[in-house]
């Protein structure tokens, strides 16, 4: 069974939306919860629904509130490459990469008992891509 992804507002939609293109299911943030609302409320459903959370956000694992409800859900996080200097389009190549790595996500996913908050990393070595999960201290 695939999982089901959930994008956090700070992916916009273009990124979500690729992702449905490439044959992911995904759920986006606003389709379920106002823009303004906070992590510790719909982290919980969202885990409760055993969904993937994609984020960018790195603090969310130093937050103490958020940190609670992390480990108090056993919510699933996975952090995605955020760039210092983000070119045009680097969000909807991240969404291709992140598709392109899904059998590697995957098994991460089925093998890392949550919670978990992940760091998803594509590194590039004489022109062959390599995915990388690193769980991370909670």
């Amino acid at each position: 069974m695939s999982p089901t992804y959930f994008c956090d507002r700070n992916l916009g939609r273009k990124f979500p939306l690729r992702l449905r293109q490439l044959g992911l299911t995904v759920e986006l943030h606003d389709d379920h919860f106002s823009q303004e609302e906070r992590d510790e409320i719909w982290i919980p459903q969202v885990s409760r629904k055993q969904w993937i959370i994609l984020t960018l956000d790195e603090r969310i694992r130093f937050n103490k509130t958020e940190k609670e409800v992390l480990l108090a859900y056993r919510a699933r996080v996975i952090l995605l490459p955020n760039p210092k200097q983000q070119m045009p389009g680097w969000l909807v190549q991240v969404a291709q990469e992140f598709a392109n790595a899904q059998a590697r996500i995957t098994r991460f996913i089925n093998r890392t008992p949550p919670p978990f908050v992940a760091r998803f990393r594509i590194t590039e070595k004489k022109g062959k891509k390599r995915y990388h999960l690193k769980c991370l201290d909670l």
